[in-house]
């Protein structure tokens, strides 16, 4: 699904819930910012957020993760199913299994050596490019894809951010053929924008769902 509009944090945040509760087969969403943003993972302290990034719009994520400076990343969803083996996967395996797909996609696109970071690589911090985790995807030593899930009634979200320059025009179709064999390309419908419309005001935008913890 690509971007035929630009949204903010919430409407983001939202159209992924949406989709997610809505899916009947497997969908590469890529956002379109129409600003910067920041967002965090559903398990950290908005205190945290406020003190790192005092001026930018910020909203929590219905995944976990770490903190994403958003605008010039490349940014994704990618949303599975219920019924569709790969999202029966441990969270490990899928992730593992995800960013080894895109590692070959990435290392073309950057004409540069990229590889899944191991075990003795990872750090912890509070923002997502400076504590790799395992499996994220390193290129000269530096993070440069990481992503966060939620699973949720059977089916599972990934959402994923690449910071890599230029990375925002890179061929979208490029990356959805790393992922699948077979794609086409969805559009949005009103309905689905609407209900997201609707989510993003009543939770997203919400400070009891941004200061949650």
């Amino acid at each position: 699904m690509l971007p035929e509009r630009s949204h903010d944090g919430p409407m983001q945040m939202a159209l992924d819930e949406v989709l997610l509760r809505s899916a009947r087969k497997p969908l590469l969403r890529i956002y379109r910012w129409d600003g910067p943003c920041v967002s965090f993972g559903y398990f950290q302290k908005q205190e945290i957020v406020k003190q790192i990034h005092p001026i930018l719009p910020s909203v929590r994520r219905w995944t976990g993760g770490g903190i994403v400076e958003h605008g010039k990343d490349h940014t994704f969803s990618l949303i599975l199913p219920k019924g569709e083996a790969v999202a029966r996967l441990s969270p490990v395996d899928f992730y593992r299994q995800l960013h080894g797909c895109l590692a070959g996609w990435v290392s073309v696109a950057m004409c540069s050596e990229v590889r899944l970071a191991g075990s003795g690589e990872t750090k912890s911090g509070p923002a997502c490019f400076s504590a790799p985790a395992r499996d994220d995807l390193l290129a000269q030593g530096r993070k440069i894809l990481g992503g966060a899930l939620r699973r949720n009634g059977g089916c599972l979200l990934y959402q994923g951010s690449l910071s890599v320059a230029g990375a925002k025009e890179w061929n979208h179709e490029g990356m959805a053929s790393a992922i699948s064999l077979s794609i086409r390309k969805v559009i949005l419908s009103d309905a689905h924008r609407k209900e997201a419309a609707e989510l993003g005001q009543i939770r997203y935008r919400s400070q009891e769902w941004n200061g949650l913890r």
